[in-house]
Formats: structure tokens, C-alpha cells, sequence
């Protein structure tokens, strides 16, 4: 019995080892195998426990297979670990080359006083704001109906904020065509960012167009956040937008085409005054930076999205790809990468952060070795920590450094068209 439950845990660490270095599996048609690999290489504490557990078991049984699969389990395991230290002086050199030497100088003491976190190994400050009491989250605020398709965002903010606080605007993934707001993993997130002293709005828009209805959509969230931000505790004047897969395509796109009449918001205001739809910045992780560089595919989402093909639209595909709206001006911005991501694999990521740094425009690119493509809203495991240190500080240098919009009075209330 002793030697059966010691070749069981062996083989169980072994194979969550073997999975999490093994090359990137596919979502489309094997999701659960896919969320699988994910969590195994997030989350090495399983595999830990149980390739010590295969090896305890197998010494006492003299099961020696199962001693060999426990230990290989544990090297496969401790992988990561030794990458860690490595990957965060790399970031730490990615955010000093992006920023410039002594960028955090400029943050305000008192934000460099409400970080959680004192360094991007902490794993326990992240799980612990992730459920922190003290956040007021708001479900279902209706802020546009176009076209008669009724749009609705969350709204998480700290339950007892003193002033206002800076506003982020939040658009989920799912390849344009699925995902919506809300979800378990993205709320931690989002409650984390809250502890923190943001408000952030988790926005809908119409999945799978046409397009560029999803675009609008987002711009139109925008305007909503600038006109009615302060009646849930937000600095309209202090506005960033963070988008993963699919919504960091929009997220680019919004923020780099402020006022564009090609991409007009879905809805407009009472009073004929249109606000500002500018932002301080911009977080994206996996971006598709351009829609040219997947496979011509009549039934690929790009081509659905858009309505045809490159060869077909050219100009459609010219004015979706972000890339091509890169200027010096446009607001800084964090780039996340997973090495590993298949969905939208690292090229997206090194163009546009190079097509920025051509530009002169303000750009960091940071690369996670073993991160796929949902690395971006894990605020816990090897990733998340990782990141969310950097998220926090490149927002407070943002806000601190950048130019403040002016404010838009609850007068100024969107409707939608």
C-alpha cells in the first residue's frame, strides 16, 4: 500500500513537471489541458508537496522508481525558483532602461508608502489584498446601450477613501469573440489594484464586432469614467486603461487614437460638450500589436473580426494593427509578455515595443521566461508578484509624472446613441 501511494504522488510531481516545461499547449480545442499547464507552472507548490511525498514514501517502501520520479519531479519543480531572482533583475533593468535612472524618485513618498509589496518575491501580500476587506465593489452600472445592446461595467474602489482616487479602466480577453467582465481571477486582481487606492471599472463591450463597434465601445467607457467617475470615488483626471489578449488590442488602440473621427465612441454627451479621451497610461499583456501577423485564415478570428481577409481589406487591417499609431506622444506604456504564449506569441510584443522606442515614446517590455498567455490577470504565483510589483510602481510613477486632463462635471453625463 505504502509503496502504491509512494508511486502515485511520484508520478503525479512528475508529470505536473514534465507539463509545465513542456512546449505550450494549444487552448483552441484543448482548454483544460491548457489550464492545466498554466496553473501546474503558476503554482509549483503542489508538485513540490508531492514529489517529497513520493520520495518520503518510496525511502520507507524501498520503492526506488518511485524515489527517481519523485526527484525528477522536484528538479522539474525548483526550475522556476532558480529563474526568479534572475527574471526580477531583468525587470528591474527593463523598468530603468524604460523609465530612465532614479524613475522612481518621482513617485510621492506617500504612494512609495502604500505599496504591499517590498519586493517581487512577496507571495503572501498579493493573496492577502487580493480578498482585502476593504474594497466596495459595485456589479452591473449600465454606463451605454448602442444600438440597443445594453453595456455594463463593475466598479471596484476603496471602501473608505479619503480623496479621490485614480482610475483604471479594465477590458477583459477572449480573442474578441468570448471572456466578459467580472470572472474570479480578474476580480482579485482588480481588488488588489483597489487596495491599493485605485477605482478600478471592469467594462464590457460587443464581442465580435463589427467592427470597430468594440472600439467604440471602449472609447465610449472612456467618456462615461471622465463624466461620472467622481459618483464612485475616481479622479476623472487621472485615468489609465489595462487590457489582456483581446482587450489589450482595444486598450492600445483607445489610447493611441484619442479624438480619431475613423474610431468614433458609441455614444455621445447631453450637452454636445465631448470629453477628453486621453489617458495617462497604458498597461497590456500578450497585445496584438497587428492582426497581419496571424495566419491568413478565412475562419481565424482577425479575419471574422474584421470582416476579410489582409489581401481583401488592407486598409482595415492597416488602421486595426496599434503599430501603426505609434507617435512620440502617446501615453507611457508596460508591455507584458509571456515567452511561452502561443495565442499571441512574443513577435507582437518586441514590434510594438520597438515601433515605441523609435518613436521616442515612453516604453518597457517586460518578459516573463515561462509565462503563457494567461499570465496577466494572476495576481498570485510565480507570475503574478513579479508583475504586479512593477503595475503598481509604473502607475504611480505615471500618475505622478503625467499631465492632468481636466475634469469633466456629472453635468456632462453620456447617453448612449
Amino acid at each position: 500500500m505504502r509503496r502504491l501511494k509512494a508511486l502515485t504522488w511520484a508520478t503525479l510531481s512528475a508529470l505536473s513537471g514534465l507539463l509545465s516545461i513542456w512546449p505550450t499547449v494549444s487552448p483552441q480545442g484543448h482548454r483544460r489541458l491548457a489550464l492545466a499547464q498554466t496553473l501546474v507552472t503558476e503554482d509549483p507548490f503542489l508538485g513540490l508537496l508531492a514529489g517529497w511525498l513520493g520520495v518520503w514514501h518510496g525511502l520507507w517502501s524501498r520503492s526506488w522508481r518511485a524515489v527517481l520520479l519523485g526527484c525528477a519531479g522536484l528538479l522539474l519543480r525548483l526550475r522556476p525558483w532558480q529563474q526568479r531572482e534572475a527574471v526580477a533583475r531583468q525587470m528591474a533593468d527593463a523598468m530603468r532602461e524604460g523609465l530612465g535612472h532614479g524613475w522612481q524618485q518621482r513617485i510621492p513618498p506617500v504612494r512609495q508608502r502604500a505599496f504591499a509589496q517590498t519586493h517581487r518575491t512577496d507571495l503572501i501580500g498579493p493573496l492577502w489584498r487580493a480578498v482585502w476587506p476593504r474594497v466596495q465593489v459595485t456589479h452591473d452600472v449600465l454606463f451605454a446601450i448602442p444600438d440597443g445592446y445594453p453595456l455594463r461595467l463593475d466598479v471596484y474602489a476603496p471602501a473608505r477613501a479619503s480623496e479621490l482616487c485614480p482610475a483604471i479602466l479594465a477590458l477583459h480577453g477572449g480573442m474578441w469573440f468570448t471572456g466578459d467582465k467580472g470572472g474570479f481571477v480578474a476580480g482579485l486582481r482588480y481588488r488588489w489594484l483597489a487596495s491599493q487606492g485605485y477605482v478600478v471599472f471592469d467594462a464590457q463591450y460587443r464581442r465580435g464586432g463589427p467592427w470597430p463597434a468594440p472600439l467604440s465601445d471602449v472609447k465610449c467607457a472612456l467618456r462615461w469614467i471622465r463624466a461620472n467617475g467622481a459618483g464612485y470615488g475616481a479622479d476623472a483626471a487621472r485615468l489609465a486603461i489595462l487590457g489582456h489578449g483581446a482587450g489589450a488590442h482595444l486598450a492600445l488602440l483607445a489610447a493611441y487614437t484619442p479624438g480619431d473621427p475613423r474610431f468614433p465612441p458609441g455614444c455621445l454627451s447631453k450637452t454636445g460638450f465631448e470629453p477628453d479621451e486621453r489617458v495617462q497610461a497604458v498597461i497590456v499583456c500578450a497585445p496584438p500589436a497587428d492582426l497581419r501577423l496571424w495566419p491568413p485564415l478565412p475562419d481565424g478570428a482577425p479575419a471574422l473580426l474584421l470582416g476579410g481577409l489582409p489581401a481583401d481589406i488592407p486598409e482595415v487591417y492597416e488602421a486595426a494593427a496599434p503599430v501603426n499609431h505609434v507617435r512620440a506622444d502617446v501615453p507611457p506604456t508596460l508591455i507584458i509578455q509571456g515567452q511561452r504564449d502561443r495565442t499571441v506569441p512574443p513577435a507582437h510584443a518586441e514590434l510594438l515595443a520597438n515601433r515605441l522606442r523609435a518613436a521616442g515614446a515612453t516604453v518597457v517590455l517586460l518578459r516573463i521566461p515561462w509565462g503563457r498567455h494567461d499570465i496577466g490577470p494572476l495576481p498570485v504565483g510565480m507570475s503574478g508578484p513579479l508583475i504586479q510589483y512593477d503595475v503598481d510602481r509604473f502607475l504611480a510613477w505615471a500618475f505622478a509624472c503625467g499631465t492632468r486632463a481636466q475634469p469633466i462635471g456629472r453635468e456632462n453625463a453620456l447617453q448612449s446613441d
